[in-house]
């Protein structure tokens, strides 16, 4: 499965253009049907008319050809772009066995944007197969009356969709393929065909480097051991890059502190989401002609149950120094994100660092599936974020540096612990809030983290565009808002 191209084609000339099997869908923006599609509503068949929630479902036959149309339109433009993909994505998902049709035409009408462009790829991948390399549509074709307007607003929307989708495959993958060693020949792979330096460290190395808590991790792991995977373009000397590190644990069964059940342990071929989430971004702004100094850094391993794994207890030195008490070994992903922020720190001091990870199942329970954690964010990338979370129909919760959080992950018995908790006055943990802090004492400069484990997943089964696995969440508007970084 390929990105489409949109066509330029006007409202009157769409039912020439409409084959025998072709299901025509015609998109409209939140503010209201253009005149043409006004008319052609007027001529919409009563009894197949149907509401889902607050849009109103016009459906009919092309005079010239008899071809079936059907055009959703909002009759409130509800509390956002987000709810707005929802309340479409919970119609459009049984539209492919409401018609007697195999092919689809999705065209939008007048006044569509970036967001109406999201609702048509919705219409793509909730019909694909869980890798995506097939679909329920044998074909489909996309026309707009103005796509100037679209593309001008998301000018790299074919890219973006195409890294959007191999970012979902990722994660969908099994973790006996994907695993570090694979992970890190695929950014080889691209860093010889884009100009891009790259270099791997393996467990000596690693050693070398004092990178304890990422060996300690994967010291169970025989088919994914610990690898930290560098990717770089464009750097300069005396020019501070941006950085971007992502959470590659193949797959999460916890460590001797089994994964129960009840904790996803069934779902945690994910736990590489942000790898796969951070490495798709690179690759994009690279393809996309990003011209400034960008790193790439992706520790990886599984977190695996075997004689020589991890265990509960130990007090490990982190490279950064800093001694760590490993208390529960299924709080694993921050020990590796710890010691690659370390090393990127101090190799390529970039100006800015951005961590994505599926880090805490907490984030879960307390943001739901649609609103992802930011941690740290200045108030430039929030703003920026949300601008773009409400074109692509995204949205975020914003957490700032707290103290409490920060002394959560304090113990006795070393400087950190890595199973943070509220104070002792507290009956509740910090969830993702006191996981975020701990990766913050190993940030020497500007720093942000995506806890990303509530919304890559369609743990809902609502997730819009989604059907099984990753729902492909945050990445567009993390593209959008970087690319403007």
């Amino acid at each position: 499965m390929r990105a489409f191209a949109i066509e330029r084609l006007g409202f009157t000339e769409i039912n020439s253009k409409v084959s025998a099997d072709e299901l025509t869908v015609i998109l409209s923006p939140a503010s209201g049907p253009s005149p043409s599609l006004k008319s052609t509503i007027m001529g919409a068949v009563a009894p197949l008319q149907r509401k889902s929630h607050y849009i109103t479902i016009h459906a009919g036959f092309f005079v010239a050809n008899e071809r079936p149309w059907v055009a959703p339109v909002f009759t409130t433009p509800g509390t956002g772009a987000l709810e707005r993909r929802w309340a479409f994505h919970d119609w459009a998902k049984s539209l492919h066995s409401m018609f007697a049709c195999r092919k689809l035409v999705i065209y939008l009408d007048a006044g569509c944007a970036t967001e109406d462009i999201i609702r048509a790829e919705d219409l793509v991948t909730v019909f694909a197969a869980p890798l995506y390399t097939a679909s329920k549509w044998e074909s489909v074709r996309v026309f707009a009356a103005d796509p100037d307007t679209i593309t001008n607003g998301d000018s790299h929307y074919q890219s973006r969709f195409e890294h959007q989708l191999e970012y979902r495959r990722w994660v969908n993958e099994n973790p006996d393929s994907l695993t570090s060693i694979e992970i890190g020949d695929r950014l080889r792979d691209f860093a010889s065909n884009n100009s891009c330096q790259f270099m791997s460290l393996a467990e000596s190395s690693l050693q070398d480097e004092n990178m304890n808590l990422l060996l300690a991790v994967g010291q169970g792991a025989k088919r994914s051991p610990s690898r930290l995977h560098i990717v770089t373009k464009n750097l300069k000397p005396g020019v501070a890059p941006l950085a971007l590190v992502g959470k590659g644990i193949t797959f999460d069964t916890g460590g001797i502190n089994l994964k129960p059940h009840e904790s996803f342990v069934n779902c945690m071929k994910n736990d590489m989401g942000g790898a796969a989430l951070m490495s798709q971004l690179f690759m994009a702004l690279v393809s996309s002609g990003y011209d400034k100094p960008i790193v790439l850094a992706i520790p990886a391993c599984e977190n695996a149950i075997d004689a020589g794994s991890m265990k509960p207890g130990v007090i490990i030195k982190s490279r950064k120094g800093k001694t760590v008490l490993i208390e529960h070994t299924d709080a694993e992903g921050r020990l590796i994100l710890a010691d690659a922020m370390s090393y990127v720190w101090d190799h390529f001091k970039p100006y800015h660092m951005y961590t994505a990870a599926t880090l805490t199942t907490a984030s879960l329970r307390q943001f739901t599936n649609f609103f992802t954690p930011v941690h740290f964010a200045t108030p430039e990338f929030k703003a920026s974020l949300e601008r773009a979370g409400a074109q692509y129909g995204e949205s975020f919760t914003f957490w700032d540096s707290f103290l409490p959080f920060l002394s959560g992950n304090k113990t006795n018995a070393a400087d950190l612990t890595n199973m943070g908790r509220m104070p002792s006055h507290s009956s509740m943990g910090g969830g993702s809030n006191v996981a975020a802090h701990f990766l913050k004492e190993f940030a020497d400069g500007p720093y942000t983290h995506i806890d990303i484990f509530n919304s890559i997943w369609n743990w809902s089964g609502d997730y819009p565009g989604a059907h099984y696995g990753c729902t492909g969440a945050v990445f567009n508007s993390l593209l959008s808002a970087m690319t403007r970084q």
